[in-house]
């Protein structure tokens, strides 16, 4: 269980900080949920009900310095799996973006990051839904990571992506 003050990954909101954990009345039940202020977008609050395990599931404990060496360091050596077919790869990203894993973010982006250069190589472009996911994963990588490393955003952004290249 997390409490009040605990800072979590949590899905596609990434980087989060309980700020409460209060009850609400939703449909006539009243029910605990967990508060979480996403340090990407300190405007939105998102509500977790504390007794639903398939979206308590989604929350995890942030990378530690340690891990976000690990996950970085794996980058270079992380071969890319493309799957050709369109939908099967929107369905495939959407599913592990909404997971939030990082190493399968490390995953997709490693992936986008190669076939945008092979596509580029041929004076073409990556789809629209590609580059949306391409996006997606380095603003949720490069936050977690410049949170376990103490260091900026971009400077996390650069590091992710001369790993990558």
């Amino acid at each position: 269980m997390f409490g009040v003050n605990d800072v979590v990954s949590y899905s596609s909101a990434g980087v989060c900080e309980i700020t409460e954990i209060t009850q609400r009345e939703i449909a006539g039940t009243r029910m605990d949920y967990y508060v979480l202020k996403p340090r990407m977008d300190l405007k939105s609050t998102v509500f977790v009900p504390v007794k639903n395990p398939k979206l308590i599931a989604r929350m995890r404990p942030v990378l530690s310095s340690v891990e976000a060496d690990q996950l970085l360091g794996s980058l270079r050596t992380l071969p890319p799996q493309w799957i050709e077919n369109d939908n099967q790869r929107k369905e495939t990203f959407r599913s592990l973006i909404t997971d939030g894993l990082p190493q399968d973010l490390a995953l997709i982006y490693k992936t986008l990051t190669v076939r945008r250069k092979e596509l580029e190589e041929n004076s073409r472009k990556l789809r629209s839904a590609d580059e949306g996911f391409l996006k997606e994963c380095e603003k949720l990588l490069s936050f977690e990571i410049s949170y376990a490393q103490g260091c900026s955003s971009s400077e996390a952004k650069a590091l992710i992506i001369s790993l990558c290249n």
